[in-house]
């Protein structure tokens, strides 16, 4: 193994919650690729463990150094794609998704490795099901760009019989770590800190919806979801005020997400989380790591204010948060040091995420691909809302934990947030206390 190297602030926060919630699998990203067609499973194996051996991440681990966490990188090894072969099974396609779901569901070991798991399930002779499964600790959304990419361009390019040629990587995820440690020791982030203090003062304790049952001494993070598509022509509706407003889509849906926590009883304030990519460098856009840094969104909502003056508001606001974001959230924390409480997340419970484009995708010679995210049935927030938008159109999945929201709860704050959405677009003229 190379000589340890600093962990950055984000992956020192999941490895403290992973020690604090030992087997959780909360952070565990689960990649699904049903793959038809004439798939060479050695090939395959071959450019998962090229990608491994280029990006470093994959195959470190995390060890304690004098009281310190560390980011160990083991040596590029083989990949191994094992096969479970279900043909025989009576319903091979829900046998795969079984094992699929099992998979998601174990968790990972950061002392010992691998941060990446591989699983391939043969339903039938030209069908399959690739489970690609990590750990947040060595990757985010962006890095699956990153890894499609790179994975089908050595498939592509070996099963022409050639050699894939990748752009050289001029760093890996422990530089970056190791330069935040370095800037952070700075005094370049005292403007950032100073920004933070002021506008998150006072912040409310917990302003969340409301939930049906009492949160638990020893929380589960158990959770379950739903998903629903934006209806066009209220998608239509979200471009044009967006437009009007001088702002982004995701403004309009960070609006409507904070009307849906005041109307539902969360209080005159909402306060939401937003993931933000934090890749500052045309060097990190070609890493798998994990960059994204959260920042988060204050926004008062009087009941008298319009939709459109929401948006004007939740657009300013995201402009100031990402203008201050290079501060990472765990400083922010301790800069702030909020009141701790079991299952409750510092700063914010409520989340909204917004991904725009079409996600790459495998592309394989002779196979047709769809990629999915498997399914962890947990929650990490009380609830989460994420929007992806694709040619014009708007797919949400809402997250909630089930110790506290029942399913019955989760589908009616999914149709309330669609009924919100699609009323205050149609009229922006429409009052905070015109949505109850």
């Amino acid at each position: 193994m190379t000589d340890d190297r600093a962990v950055s602030c984000a992956q020192k926060r999941l490895w403290i919650l992973d020690r604090l919630d030992a087997g959780s699998t909360a952070y565990v990203v689960p990649l699904l690729h049903w793959i038809d067609g004439d798939l060479d499973v050695g090939l395959l194996a071959r450019s998962l463990t090229e990608i491994v051996r280029r990006h470093e991440v994959l195959r470190t681990v995390y060890r304690l150094r004098s009281r310190t966490v560390r980011q160990v990188v083991r040596p590029a090894e083989e990949v191994r794609v094992p096969v479970v072969d279900v043909r025989g099974h009576k319903d091979p396609r829900t046998e795969a998704e079984r094992l699929a779901a099992a998979e998601a569901r174990r968790p990972f070991d950061l002392s010992a490795g691998p941060m990446l798991r591989v699983l391939l399930v043969r339903m039938s002779a030209d069908r399959h099901l690739l489970c690609l499964t990590f750990h947040h600790i060595a990757c985010d959304g962006w890095s699956m760009s990153v890894l499609h990419h790179e994975l089908s361009a050595c498939y592509r390019s070996w099963s022409a019989g050639g050699s894939p040629v990748l752009p050289p990587l001029r760093e890996q995820y422990a530089d970056f770590a190791e330069a935040q440690q370095t800037r952070l020791a700075g005094p370049l982030l005292q403007a950032e800190r100073r920004y933070w203090r002021e506008r998150l003062s006072a912040l409310p304790a917990s302003v969340t919806v409301p939930a049906d049952r009492p949160r638990e001494p020893v929380p589960t993070f158990a959770g379950t979801h739903v998903r629903f598509a934006v209806d066009p022509p209220v998608a239509r509706r979200v471009e044009g005020l967006a437009r009007a407003a001088r702002a982004t889509p995701f403004a309009v849906f960070l609006a409507t997400l904070a009307a849906l926590t005041r109307v539902e009883g969360g209080g005159p304030e909402a306060v939401i989380g937003t993931p933000v990519s934090n890749r500052r460098s045309e060097d990190h856009h070609r890493l798998v790591g994990m960059f994204v840094n959260t920042v988060v969104q204050r926004l008062e909502v009087p009941a008298e204010l319009t939709f459109r003056e929401l948006v004007h508001r939740a657009r300013d606001e995201i402009r100031a948060a990402l203008a201050h974001a290079d501060l990472p959230f765990e400083m922010l924390v301790e800069e702030l040091n909020p009141v701790r409480r079991p299952g409750v997340n510092p700063l914010f419970q409520i989340m909204l995420g917004y991904q725009d484009g079409e996600p790459a995708g495998l592309v394989l010679p002779g196979c047709t691909t769809s990629t999915e995210y498997g399914d962890t049935s947990t929650a990490k927030l009380d609830l989460s809302l994420s929007v992806h938008r694709a040619a014009g159109r708007y797919s949400v999945r809402l997250e909630c934990r089930s110790d506290l929201y029942g399913p019955a709860s989760v589908r009616r704050l999914a149709e309330r947030f669609r009924a919100l959405l699609a009323t205050a677009t149609a009229d922006p003229r429409i009052t905070v206390a015109g949505l109850h």
